[in-house]
């Protein structure tokens, strides 16, 4: 029987994973290791082993053949990104930290290892859908971090690693928080809700059990060395969905459409004054179009996301209101 290793397993979609992982496939708990900073595995209450680990200064547990090894470490942009040196700041752990770990399993024989990496590495996009192929143009330090951390995975595919890279759009689901917070409680207290451009876009999502299924379905079909997209099928356009949002939750937030260009602007001084809102990769692309094709996704690995974009983000809102 392979160990599940979850790198970073501490977070929504680590403990997403991992209760998927018992309930569902039937993995014992004592052939799975959740690993993170110490401080924040002390809330984790799952029959498991728990190990700490700092990928950025190279500590990790001790690596098993034919562990199967899931990579979700990685700073983002719900922690608290400093003002000067944001690459360098990110770098330390998604970029110096993923070198720390493939180092650490190329020579141990490992089953294989999955790198979650992100939707932000291709930039704007240039055609739609977005395949994987799509140009990769990130528009901020923390889709050019995962991006170096992407070519050092392809380094360690070539050189005979199994290891998929998964490239979700935003992680939604019950426990999501980070900057979904300003928009839930604007909501929650019937306050307007701007809105970056008429949002007549789709923006597309992801849901966190629908990730938890394309890692599983990843390990069953033996690590392929791809490049796949995670997102939803989505139906609605921002507009229609934050409406649907209002209606759900029974809020009586109306929406107001800001200009794109002048909000934008706006948007970027006060980052630059260090007064941030939204930082640059989020709001540049707030009033595009940005669909990622997962067609490639249902043909390798038989993936199929089950949930719709307002059914994530309802879900989201009732479990941030219960917990706030």
């Amino acid at each position: 029987m392979s160990r599940w290793v979850i790198i970073g397993g501490a977070g929504l979609t680590g403990i997403n994973l991992t209760k998927k992982l018992i309930k569902n496939i039937n993995i014992s708990p004592s052939d799975i290791v959740i690993t993170d900073l110490k401080e924040t595995l002390k809330n984790i209450q799952l029959p498991v082993t728990l190990h700490p680990c700092d990928i950025s200064k190279n500590i990790f547990p001790k690596f098993k053949s034919n562990d199967i090894v899931i990579h979700l470490a990685a700073r983002q942009y719900h922690y608290n990104v400093p003002f000067n040196n944001r690459l360098k700041w990110f770098e330390e752990v998604n970029v110096k930290g993923t070198a720390n770990l493939l180092n650490e399993v190329i020579n141990k024989k490992i089953k294989g290892l999955i790198f979650f990496s992100t939707d932000m590495v291709y930039g704007n996009p240039q055609t739609l859908p977005i395949k994987s192929n799509h140009p990769k143009l990130p528009l901020g330090p923390y889709g050019k971090s995962k991006l170096k951390a992407e070519k050092l995975c392809n380094d360690a595919q070539r050189n005979g690693l199994p290891l998929t890279i998964l490239r979700p759009r935003l992680i939604m689901g019950p426990g999501r928080f980070g900057v979904m917070k300003k928009l839930f409680s604007t909501i929650a207290l019937n306050r307007p809700l701007p809105l970056i451009g008429r949002g007549n876009n789709y923006y597309q999502m992801i849901s966190v059990d629908d990730c938890s299924d394309a890692i599983i379905l990843c390990a069953e079909n033996n690590f392929p060395s791809k490049s796949l997209n995670l997102g939803s099928n989505p139906e609605l356009k921002v507009k229609d969905l934050l409406k649907s949002l209002i209606k759900n939750v029974n809020s009586k937030s109306p929406i107001i459409s800001l200009p794109a260009a002048l909000s934008k602007f706006a948007l970027n001084f006060l980052d630059i004054i260090g007064f941030t809102v939204l930082y640059p990769e989020q709001f540049k692309i707030a009033d595009k179009n940005f669909v990622v094709d997962i067609s490639e996704t249902r043909t390798v690995i038989n993936w199929q996301p089950k949930f719709s974009d307002i059914e994530m983000l309802t879900a989201a809102y009732k479990h941030w209101k219960i917990y706030q």
